[in-house]
């Protein structure tokens, strides 16, 4: 089987709109694609008031997909497919487990010819989420708990990579969180073909700098 390309997106996880147009502009030359991370104090323990509204404007020239870490699932999801660069729609399964409401949202996005993603946890087994794995398009796996950038990977999910790469040769398997040039090799090495740097690119002096050390 051909081995997937590797697509490198970078994750923007920014508290405010200054904050965001900032980390924005620090990556959007470089990229025609881009993930944003939204945040609502619930399921994380930090909250970000970005909104649609906050990048219509900024983000219009690029691609996005929004990755959800949020509770109440539906409700973003609504706002977030009203624009029209919107690519794909990624949320949490530990948001509401309830296979019927991941399956209703799926279809929802579906039909707005919106990609879907599943994002699981570092703790969360590939076990509790085998009957719906491939109703997606994606699956991220959390290098980190969620909500914070500047973590340590967590060593631990190169084993799911690996397991969902053998039992899904065709699906696309995104890894977020703690990805930089230390742990980039190993986690497309254990069959990643979506890899999202957050901190790595909005800390490097050099975005075409640290992207080369990536390759």
């Amino acid at each position: 089987m051909p081995k997937k390309k590797i697509k490198i997106i970078p994750s923007i996880l920014s508290k405010n709109k200054a904050e965001f147009i900032k980390h924005w502009k620090k990556i959007s030359p470089y990229f025609s694609y881009a993930q944003i991370d939204i945040m609502d104090g619930e399921f994380t323990k930090q909250k970000n008031s970005i909104t649609p509204e906050t990048v219509r404007l900024l983000t219009k020239k690029h691609k996005l997909e929004i990755h959800l870490m949020v509770d109440g699932v539906s409700k973003y999801i609504t706002r977030w497919a009203k624009l029209k660069n919107v690519k794909k729609i990624i949320w949490h399964y530990e948001a509401n487990k309830n296979t019927q409401r991941i399956a209703a949202i799926n279809n929802y996005l579906k039909n707005k010819k919106i990609k879907t993603g599943l994002a699981i946890n570092p703790n969360t087994s590939l076990a509790s989420i085998k009957n719906i794995i491939s109703d997606f398009d994606t699956i991220q796996i959390m290098g980190v708990t969620p909500g914070k950038q500047g973590q340590k990977f967590q060593s631990k999910v190169i084993t799911k990579i690996k397991a969902l790469r053998y039992k899904y040769p065709n699906i696309n398997i995104e890894v977020d969180g703690a990805v930089n040039d230390k742990t980039f090799k190993a986690i497309t090495k254990a069959g990643a073909n979506i890899v999202c740097p957050g901190s790595y690119f909005q800390k490097a002096d050099s975005i075409k700098e640290a992207l080369a050390k990536l390759k």
